[in-house]
C-alpha cells in the first residue's frame, strides 16, 4: 500500500473505538438535555394563537437528520456504493423576527457523522505528496467504509406559514454550517475477510463549511447540505472532492 498510514493494533483500535463512542454519547446526551431546557424557556416566544391556547409552540429546536451521503469528484474508476449514510443532531435556538413566528433566525450547535463506502483506498499519487482515491482489487479491499465525525455550528433563516387547521405549518429554512473534524478512520475488509482500521489521514481537511436547506411540513422536513470546502486540504489532493448530504429531518419540538 503506497499511502503512509498507521495500522492500529486490536488493543489500540478498541480503545479508540470506545473513546469515540463515549464522545458521541456525551455530545448527544448534552444536546438532548440542553434542548429540553431551551424548549421550556422559549415556549412563550411565538405566535399569539399558541400562547392563548396554552399550547407550547413548535420551534424546531431539536433537529435529527437521517442522511444519504455522497462524495462528489471521485475518479470515474472508483465505485462508490449507493448506501452511504449518516446522522446529524442539532440543537438550535430560535429567535423570532416577527411576533407571529413566521420569520425567525436560529443558531446552535450539533454533531454530524458521515459514512462513505467505496472500493478504493487513499494513496499518494506517482511519487508526489498529493493523494487520491485509488480503486483496489477485491483481494485488497472487498468492503469497508470511511467514517468522519464533526462538531458543527449551524445557523438558519426560517420562514413559516400560518398554522392550518391541524396546527401545523409549512416551513423553509435557508442557512449554512461550519464544522470541525473530531476524528476520521477507515475500515477495510479484504477478500479473505480480514479486517483492519486506519486512523492516520494527515491530508484530511480539519474544517468544512457550506450551505444548508430545509423544507417540509410540521415536524418532518427534507434537508440538504453541500460542502464548499474539499474533503482534503487545499492543494494536497489530485481531485477536488466535496461532500453532499440529502436526508430527512425529524423535529420533535
Amino acid at each position: 500500500m503506497e499511502y503512509n498510514v498507521v495500522l492500529m493494533t486490536d488493543e489500540v483500535t478498541f480503545d479508540r473505538e470506545m473513546y469515540s463512542m463515549k464522545l458521541v454519547s456525551t455530545i448527544l446526551f448534552v444536546l438532548v438535555i440542553c434542548s429540553s431546557a431551551f424548549a421550556q424557556s422559549d415556549s412563550t416566544k411565538v405566535a399569539p394563537s399558541n400562547s392563548k391556547m396554552g399550547k407550547k409552540p413548535h420551534l424546531d429546536m431539536l433537529l435529527v437528520d437521517l442522511n444519504w451521503e455522497r462524495l462528489i469528484g471521485m475518479n470515474n474508476s472508483v465505485n462508490q456504493k449507493w448506501f452511504g449514510r449518516g446522522i446529524a443532531v442539532n440543537l438550535m435556538y430560535d429567535y423570532p423576527l416577527r411576533r407571529d413566528g413566521k420569520v425567525s433566525f436560529a443558531i446552535g450547535g450539533g454533531f454530524t457523522s458521515h459514512n462513505y463506502y467505496t472500493d478504493a483506498l487513499v494513496q499518494k499519487s506517482g511519487g508526489t505528496q498529493k493523494v487520491k482515491f485509488t480503486k483496489q482489487p477485491s483481494s485488497v479491499k472487498d468492503g469497508g467504509k470511511i467514517s468522519l465525525n464533526y462538531v458543527d455550528v449551524p445557523l438558519e433563516l426560517r420562514f413559516r406559514t400560518a398554522e392550518d387547521n391541524r396546527e401545523h405549518r409549512w416551513k423553509l429554512g435557508v442557512g449554512a454550517k461550519v464544522g470541525y473534524l473530531l476524528n476520521i478512520h477507515e475500515k477495510t475488509i479484504n477478500g479473505n475477510g480480514r479486517k483492519s482500521k486506519l486512523y492516520y489521514y494527515p491530508h484530511a481537511a480539519k474544517f468544512r463549511y457550506g450551505p444548508t436547506l430545509r423544507v417540509g411540513y410540521g415536524a418532518v422536513l427534507l434537508t440538504g447540505f453541500y460542502s464548499f470546502s474539499t474533503f482534503f486540504q487545499e492543494g494536497k489532493s489530485v481531485n477536488a472532492i466535496n461532500a453532499f448530504s440529502l436526508g430527512l429531518t425529524i423535529s420533535p419540538f
